[in-house]
């Protein structure tokens, strides 16, 4: 009987290679699909943390409005007139006018500023 010899394959030849690259394209797509999944968590998870921040700020600006409302309405009902108002309405009309001299009055300014400059990033 005839001894048959097994020949190992060298590994440069060309199917070995086709083999291996098709091997890491499968692994690299596999990684893709994954890392989209995360992405899209991530997104859904970023989109509810904006919405929460929308409601909270949309809230935060009603209650500023009924703060402004009533302390307007503290004024109106006051027993002093226009153009001869009374010292705590006076302060009440500063604070609302932005006349307050413990706030910085280029705080709007800044804030504007900074905001230009965040959507300059995105």
């Amino acid at each position: 009987m005839k001894k048959v010899t097994k020949i190992q394959p060298k590994q440069n030849l060309p199917e070995s290679r086709v083999k291996e690259n098709l091997e890491s394209i499968a692994m690299i797509r596999s990684d893709s699909i994954n890392d989209l999944e995360v992405l899209t968590s991530d997104f859904k998870h970023m989109s509810l943390v904006v919405e929460s921040v929308q409601r909270n700020y949309r809230a935060l600006l009603a209650q500023n409005q009924l703060l402004k409302d009533t302390l307007l309405g503290v004024v109106e009902n006051c027993e002093c007139w226009q153009g001869n108002r009374c010292d705590r309405c006076l302060e009440i009309l500063n604070i609302l006018g932005g006349k307050n001299i413990e706030l910085k009055p280029n705080a709007a300014k800044k804030y504007k500023t900074l905001l230009t400059q965040l959507r300059k990033l995105g």
